[in-house]
């Protein structure tokens, strides 16, 4: 006949075997960290360089598409663009008559000028810009210009079109970009009447909505009047960030994890199996005995879950999206831990009381 165990005596051996390092807590707590920790922490390092190369597409200006299409831009319907879902900002712009600054007479500086949309779309992808928001009206000058000239954010300069207060200035550095914006001025002017090019930020990149720029053309025109392009081709003609996502190598962590889990939870009571054999002898119900080694199991997996939600938040930290990465990575840790107690209920299950004397033989 079989010896039932009270709850309280189920619990309570279980912590003795913990405590006194029978359960091999300590051991196996290490390695489920060096499996479904380290998966995790790789895992979250996976994802943290596709968030970095989705943030190197954009800050290129890779995402951005512009339409040239000379004196038939309607600067209204380009603004507009901007608010239309998956278009971040958009804005019209044509070249302005070139002017000389005093302090730099010898040379003519070449002048953009700007629709308001466009200006929050240079913000976007001048980066790292520099704004004076009380000359919000002023114009912006490229850093390398700024730098010739020695201007700054709410200076003025003097020009042979009068005196031009700075607003903002912006940065655009040769990574592959199109030179346009590299040595100018930009005016900002009101959308109204027509300019020469339409520029979009697409984000995520979406073919569809590169055509909607052709819209902001004024009337029919000849195909070689207009041209479509890619501002920055030099990270790609596209990134999708979730096809990226769902194809990368890790992706398959969390079962693997958890795969490992089950063997490690398993082998932690297989170990010990003369132990168990010897409970099952001594009439100690199979049932009692599950649940002491899942306590005994949940205990170290609970420990080594929580070592690794540490491990996992230093390796997600370095992103923008450092909680969203460390959720991700739980998944993976989780599925570890969780997957010890079934693993160590199975091997309960695969102990055998007639084999005890084989198991003292083994020993």
């Amino acid at each position: 006949m079989k010896t039932r165990m009270r709850f309280s005596a189920v619990v309570s051996e279980a912590w003795r075997d913990t405590t006194s390092g029978a359960s091999r807590a300590a051991v196996f707590a290490a390695i489920l960290v060096f499996t479904a920790g380290l998966m995790a922490c790789v895992d979250a390092r996976a994802v943290v360089s596709i968030l970095r190369q989705a943030d190197t597409f954009q800050q290129s200006a890779a995402a951005v598409e512009a339409l040239s299409a000379d004196g038939l831009v309607d600067g209204r319907r380009c603004d507009a663009l901007g608010m239309v879902p998956g278009i971040t900002a958009a804005g019209a712009a044509r070249p302005g008559e070139p002017l000389r600054a005093w302090n730099m007479p010898s040379a003519q500086i070449a002048v953009v000028e700007a629709t308001p949309g466009f200006m929050s779309l240079l913000n976007l992808i001048g980066q790292p810009t520099q704004i004076d928001t009380a000359a919000r009206d002023g114009v912006w000058l490229s850093s390398d210009l700024a730098a010739t000239m020695g201007a700054r954010p709410s200076s003025v300069v003097r020009t042979s079109a009068g005196d031009a207060t700075i607003g903002g200035i912006f940065t655009w550095p040769d990574d592959g970009r199109a030179r346009d914006l590299g040595y100018v001025m930009v005016v900002p002017v009101p959308a109204d009447g027509v300019f020469s090019s339409c520029w979009a930020q697409i984000w995520p990149t979406n073919p569809d909505l590169s055509s909607l720029l052709t819209t902001t053309i004024n009337g029919i025109v000849q195909p070689a009047q207009v041209k479509l392009a890619q501002l920055n081709t030099s990270e790609g003609s596209g990134f999708d960030g979730e096809r990226a996502f769902s194809t990368r190598i890790t992706a398959p962590a969390p079962w693997v994890a958890g795969a490992a889990g089950f063997v490690i939870g398993f082998v932690a009571v297989r170990s010990r199996r003369l132990e168990v054999a010897s409970s099952l002898h001594a009439r100690v119900g199979r049932t009692a005995l599950s649940w002491q080694h899942v306590f005994e199991a949940g205990f170290w997996s609970v420990c080594a879950a929580l070592v690794s939600a540490a491990t996992l938040l230093w390796a997600a930290r370095p992103s923008d999206y450092a909680w969203s990465v460390w959720i991700i990575g739980m998944r993976t840790v989780l599925a570890g831990s969780i997957a010890v107690i079934p693993g160590a209920i199975a091997a309960v299950a695969a102990i055998r009381e007639k084999h005890l004397f084989l198991y003292s033989k083994d020993r």
